[in-house]
């Protein structure tokens, strides 16, 4: 019994030891010798899932078929740190889901994180490379320099041409494409009502149209089927640049005390329909003080008239400004943040503008109406803006 203990024992030691011969440990990545190794991303690789449309963890059992693969890198706490990328086969790096540049084979290429982190102006970096199947061939780290070099970083992030990056759904997006379908819904509607009236609404060349004999308010009342309707096209684009405001952490005219958090897009569509309200009853409610204040400088036969170049106007003005908008807000440019100081120069511009076009295009040939003109339009025009502008931030 003992000695086949002792058989049992020398064959485990022998078949031990030979298997021991056919193992082999990790290969290890050495970076240039003017760099130090702080971290390896080896195991952080990540793939994009279709179906959870968003990044999971690389498997090698599932994903080795994968040609891209992409990492999260943090550009705050990794501050002062280099970022070393090599492939054993040609590849292709991008960054935020834009091309770069090509990896050359079996050459390390250096990436600055204070460069990247200045040039994107982000917590957190997408990191994608391009190429041969697997992570085999990839190497990224994190290392520190051991003697201060000049920096080589990616240069001119903005003139990419090719872009991999799944493309997000953001609540605020969701909305403003139900939002603008909802605003040509309500376009085309009143366009095949009535389609000479509305025309001549929305051309700005009428609003120049001084002719009293061919004037717009003879046939269009403000209280009108296709006045009425403009009114609440403009007034949706009005909040719907408002939304965007407060979407943007910028609160205008405080009202995020009646707004909700914006969660998801139904909460934001029910704001949007409740500022709507509101705009079209303050637009209505201007209407009524304008025919008071005409009544009082016998302008009342002006009135009208003023009101519909008004609604053209503004109609004009927000509907350029929301296409604007939807167009920026869709290619994920962020730029609201460097012009947040300069936010309401558009609005003072504008309004300006047609303070001074409407006192053009009405003025009367008298000279004693003509100083009740512009003391109305001040009334009307001037003293809102400044009580605007006043409260607007």
């Amino acid at each position: 019994m003992k000695s086949i203990s002792i058989t049992l024992f020398w064959a485990f030691l022998i078949a031990f030891s030979v298997s021991g011969t056919f193992a082999s440990g990790a290969a290890k990545v050495n970076p240039p010798e003017q760099y130090f190794p702080v971290y390896d991303y080896q195991n952080d690789w990540l793939v994009y899932n279709p179906q959870y449309k968003n990044y999971v963890p690389f498997s090698q059992g599932v994903n080795e078929g994968a040609r891209y693969v992409s990492l999260y890198i943090d550009l705050v706490k990794n501050r002062r740190y280099v970022l070393l990328l090599k492939a054993e086969n040609e590849s292709y790096l991008f960054l935020e889901g834009s091309l770069q540049n090509k990896i050359a084979k079996e050459q390390w290429q250096e990436l600055n994180i204070d460069s990247l982190y200045k040039i994107y102006k982000k917590d957190e970096l997408l990191l994608t490379v391009y190429g041969s199947s697997g992570i085999g061939d990839k190497s990224v780290l994190l290392c520190n320099k051991k003697k201060r070099n000049d920096p080589t970083t990616v240069e001119q992030a903005g003139r990419n041409f090719i872009n991999i990056k799944p493309i997000t759904f953001t609540p605020f997006g969701n909305f403003a494409a139900l939002s603008l379908i909802l605003i040509l819904i309500l376009t085309v509607w009143i366009f095949n009502a009535n389609p000479l009236s509305f025309i001549r609404l929305i051309n700005p060349i009428e609003f120049f149209n001084n002719d009293p004999r061919d004037q717009l308010s003879k046939i269009n009342k403000p209280y009108s089927n296709t006045v009425i309707f403009l009114v609440i096209i403009t007034s949706m684009l009005m909040s719907f640049i408002v939304v965007f405001f407060s979407a943007n952490e910028l609160n205008v005219f405080s009202v995020s005390t009646i707004l909700s958090e914006k969660s998801n897009t139904l909460q934001i569509l029910r704001d949007f329909f409740i500022l709507s309200i509101i705009f079209f009853l303050l637009t209505y409610l201007k209407y009524i003080a304008m025919v008071m204040a005409g009544n009082m400088l016998n302008l009342d036969k002006t009135v009208d008239i003023i009101f519909l170049k008004i609604i053209q106007s503004s109609y004009l003005f927000y509907a350029a400004l929301f296409l604007l908008v939807f167009i920026l807000s869709f290619n994920h440019i962020n730029w609201l943040n460097e012009m947040r100081t300069y936010v309401l120069a558009p609005f003072l511009l504008f309004y300006s503008a047609r303070f001074l076009a409407l006192y053009v295009v009405t003025k009367p040939p008298g000279s004693l109406i003509n100083l009740y003109l512009f003391s109305y339009l001040c009334v009307i025009e001037i003293i809102p803006l400044i009580v605007g502008i006043k409260f607007a931030l």
